[in-house]
């Protein structure tokens, strides 16, 4: 059985996930657009850092338990944004918002039996 204090941030991973997708939708889902548009660069920069923030706060046993995710690389994508924003790869962020938050999606969403 999951605690409610998981719960909780699986649904705010979800909530952030879900904030990406409707940025690409409303900026356009191509990367051309999105290297040469630093609003729409910094409108995926937030989510992908509250996402960083959440998995923080996930226990090590949740973690460990589900290690399909590659939760040290979130967190550490996080520290990136916050620390380090100059050194942000464009093509790394819209990778994480293209394919990689889909998957963290798809885990989050299973594992609360939702799909």
């Amino acid at each position: 059985m999951m605690d409610e204090r998981t719960k909780k941030i699986l649904l705010a991973i979800i909530k952030h996930c879900n904030i990406i997708k409707e940025t690409r939708e409303r900026f356009g889902n191509q990367y051309d657009i999105f290297e040469k548009d630093s609003i729409y660069q910094n409108a995926l920069l937030t989510p992908v850092t509250q996402i960083g923030e959440l998995v923080k706060r996930l226990s090590p046993e949740f973690r460990t338990q589900n290690d399909q995710i590659p939760w040290k690389n979130i967190a550490g994508m996080r520290d990136i944004v916050v620390h380090n924003y100059e050194t942000i790869d464009k093509l790394i962020l819209w990778n994480v918002a293209d394919v990689e938050i889909d998957k963290l999606k798809k885990f989050c969403l299973d594992i609360l039996g939702r799909r």
